[in-house]
């Protein structure tokens, strides 16, 4: 049973770590440098073009909580399409130290917060299960 705990803790805590490193990515996006880009594409989301310290980079990403919430895309995507048409210019919010990372607005939606609390019992949960190694009470053998 224990075993199970562990498999269930190391899932849990590998979710909860990818979503809070990226949660953090968005929250702190509005800090980030700016560039100018370009609409190049739209494929459900704009995809844009710009350029960091000579190197050319594309992205897809307009929302900073798309970091966190892929499919976000879906609900805005009409909102998208009007917003970002062909070859509108874009100012581009890319990640310092990844500017392969980049998103076009930073407004972060701190729904996300309660969201990684309950990852975090969970996760907390699962790793006293693996401790206290707890057990179901309903037994197989008799």
């Amino acid at each position: 049973m224990r075993l199970l705990w562990l498999f269930m803790f190391s899932a849990w805590l590998l979710v909860t770590v990818v979503t809070s490193v990226q949660a953090w990515r968005a929250y702190t996006a509005r800090n980030w440098p700016i560039t100018d880009g370009v609409v190049t594409a739209f494929y459900g989301t704009p995809d844009y073009s710009y350029s960091v310290g000579g190197t050319s980079h594309t992205s897809s990403y307009v929302s900073c909580n798309e970091f966190f919430t892929p499919d976000l895309f879906v609900q805005n995507s009409a909102k998208y399409a009007v917003r970002y048409p062909l070859q509108a210019k874009v100012k581009v919010h890319y990640c310092p130290g990844k500017p392969t990372l980049a998103a076009l607005e930073t407004t972060f939606d701190f729904r996300i917060i309660p969201a990684l609390g309950v990852l975090a019992l969970v996760t907390a949960l699962c790793f006293a299960g693996f401790i206290f190694g707890w057990r179901s009470r309903v037994s197989v053998w008799p």
